[in-house]
């Protein structure tokens, strides 16, 4: 059941995704996204990651990842964008966030991190 309704939210994001792309007047965009969801390893668990990469009319590229896992020990997000321009520089950046909650008392980390590299 869990598997049919993320194939359909899926269908229905390429669906809208592609529609929107459409609509562009005069500039061109490639895009190419992709969803995977793993069936929980345990009962209450959860797991699912997407990543997308678009290139835009001047040549620039850039690639999104997002992945979210949720469990009894508490549950980790994050995320990355890496952007390359047409020169060749790039700009990276990752975000995480991690929260644990082994009793009663939950603990938060988050980290982030940016990086620039000029061609």
């Amino acid at each position: 059941m869990t598997k049919l309704l993320f194939a359909g939210m899926t269908a229905f994001a390429m669906m809208t995704g592609a529609a929107v792309a459409q609509s562009s007047s005069s500039e061109t965009s490639t895009s190419t996204q992709s969803t995977t969801s793993t069936p929980a390893p345990a009962s209450g668990s959860f797991s699912s990651s997407t990543s997308q990469k678009t290139i835009d009319s001047s040549g620039t590229e850039t690639k999104k990842n997002q992945s979210y896992t949720s469990g009894s020990g508490g549950t980790t997000s994050s995320s990355g964008t890496q952007t390359t321009g047409p020169g060749g520089s790039q700009v990276t950046t990752h975000k995480e966030e991690q929260s644990s909650t082994p009793g009663v008392d939950t603990t938060t980390t988050k980290r982030s991190t940016t990086t620039t590299t000029d061609h």
